[in-house]
């Protein structure tokens, strides 16, 4: 063996070091030089908890944000952590000033959160605070955050379009809009999280929430409606960045073809916040066309409605053939219209206007089906808008923007009928009228008869994706057949 190895390998040497630093005497000076040094280090990681230094995106988010952000019951003030503070979510080492808390689900839920993302065995409503992570905090009672307990956000008809009569006070609360009944409906969150794995940030262990809000960047947006930048949400395809915040990233991008509806019992602003007329161009709202289509450009299966969700083409014109896109997104209409403010100007964009998903829909539940909202356009619905398409409540809906025969006539019996709009009236027939009638036509063919023609169920062809033909709608479930409109098809959504 080698000279050095043999050295190297003596086992005097460890022994030797140990024993001078053992009996280093108290008096040495370099021991409280390093006592001084240590006891510094610590006294600034202190002092890190009890102010805020972190930056960035995180500190720029409603959960970083220092007055109004996180902070879990019994963790902040009086607590150890500031408000904001990664530990309101992450428990980094399972012990809290020393005291051992047994972990929500019996062992160390990922990511190191207080509890784990998702219950994936929860598939319908209603849903608990444990179910998710987030509904922790986000409910309007029995919540986590500081320090009442209560977590209030709105729905979007609250607070981007100012109506706050009624609707839930919490995120958890949207989800379970119970006493609306069966018509109620929400995003179903298995559905999300078992869609959202496609995503390469999205993991199993994650909170469905995640697919659709980055929570160390989603910024607290219903405290300024009116400003985008403020925005809460970010592409389930570009999750490290928020959507919305920039010029290009809203419903403006459109060219001009889009109009923001009418705020909540006002004729002279318009959402988001009661803006004016600069900002009803789209360019304080977000583009939702684009963010919403990253996952319902497809097809995706509803467990709730037990049957594939139509894939939304909001971008394809076309104009009436099979092929083309929805008329309330790109694609025009016909040929005339008859529409109420503030969508009845003269002016008329080339081939119509381009919808937001938000003008009608809700995010997280709604009492109506389809997760329509309860205010459309400056007024509440006149009802609820049920699933069952043989009624005439989706008209509820329709009629915020278009008008009907009472809007065509003035005939107070004519409220949420909608005859002139489908076959014609005195001095409104026009190109994009579908149906003949009079002698050209037999009521009954279509229409049940029963003191005169029945009107016809909107939802049969009327729906995201529907078009009529000779074969679509056909045959609906009373016997009547719908026969081809004018021009053979005719796109009718």
């Amino acid at each position: 063996m080698p000279e050095a190895s043999v050295a190297a390998a003596r086992p005097v040497t460890l022994p030797r070091i140990e024993r001078r630093v053992m009996s280093r005497p108290v008096t040495d000076q370099p021991r409280p030089k390093r006592i001084r040094h240590a006891t510094l280090v610590a006294a600034l990681w202190l002092a890190a908890l009890a102010v805020p230094v972190w930056a960035g995106p995180y500190g720029d988010s409603a959960h970083g944000d220092t007055v109004n952000g996180v902070a879990r019951i019994g963790l902040a003030s009086p607590g150890p952590y500031v408000v904001g503070n990664c530990a309101h979510c992450h428990e980094q080492h399972a012990s809290m000033g020393g005291v051992e808390p047994t972990p929500v689900s019996g062992s160390p839920s990922p990511f190191a959160l207080f509890s784990p993302g998702f219950d994936s065995s929860r598939r319908y409503k209603p849903y608990q605070t444990t179910d998710v992570m987030c509904f922790g905090c986000h409910a309007a009672t029995g919540s986590q955050q500081a320090p009442g307990g209560s977590l209030l956000n709105y729905d979007y008809a609250r607070a981007f379009a100012g109506y706050d009569t009624g609707g839930p006070s919490g995120i958890l609360e949207a989800f379970n809009q119970n006493l609306a009944g069966s018509d109620a409906s929400y995003h179903n969150l298995y559905d999300v999280w078992s869609y959202a794995k496609r995503f390469p940030y999205f993991k199993d262990a994650s909170a469905p929430c995640d697919a659709c809000h980055n929570p160390h960047r989603a910024r607290r947006n219903r405290e300024f409606p009116q400003n985008p930048e403020y925005t809460a949400l970010s592409r389930p395809t570009e999750h490290e960045s928020l959507w919305g915040d920039g010029a290009e990233e809203r419903m403006s991008a459109y060219g001009g073809s889009y109009q923001a509806p009418l705020y909540f019992g006002s004729h002279m602003t318009y959402e988001p916040g009661g803006v004016g007329e600069i900002g009803a161009d789209g360019s304080q709202t977000p583009n939702y066309v684009t963010y919403c289509n990253d996952c319902h450009g497809d097809r995706i299966r509803s467990t709730t409605l037990a049957r594939d969700v139509t894939a939304i083409d909001w971008k394809t014109g076309g104009g009436d053939s099979v092929g083309s896109g929805d008329k309330h997104g790109y694609n025009g209409f016909t040929g005339s219209i008859f529409m109420k403010k503030p969508f009845d100007k003269v002016a008329v964009p080339a081939g119509g206007y381009v919808l937001s998903c938000m003008d009608c829909h809700e995010a997280h539940g709604s009492p109506n089906a389809y997760l329509v909202r309860r205010s459309v356009n400056g007024e509440a619905l006149d009802g609820v808008f049920a699933q069952d398409p043989s009624g005439k409540s989706w008209a509820y809906l329709c009629g915020r923007c278009h008008q009907d025969d009472y809007q065509q006539g003035g005939d107070l019996n004519q409220v949420n009928r909608w005859r002139t709009v489908h076959h014609g009236g005195t001095g409104t027939i026009g190109s994009d009228v579908p149906y003949q009638t009079g002698g050209g036509g037999n009521c009954v063919n279509c229409h049940e008869w029963s003191s005169g023609p029945q009107p016809i169920g909107c939802g049969y062809c009327h729906f995201h994706g529907s078009y009529c033909d000779s074969t679509h709608p056909g045959t609906l479930p009373n016997g009547k057949t719908i026969p081809a409109p004018i021009g053979g098809v005719r796109r009718t959504f």
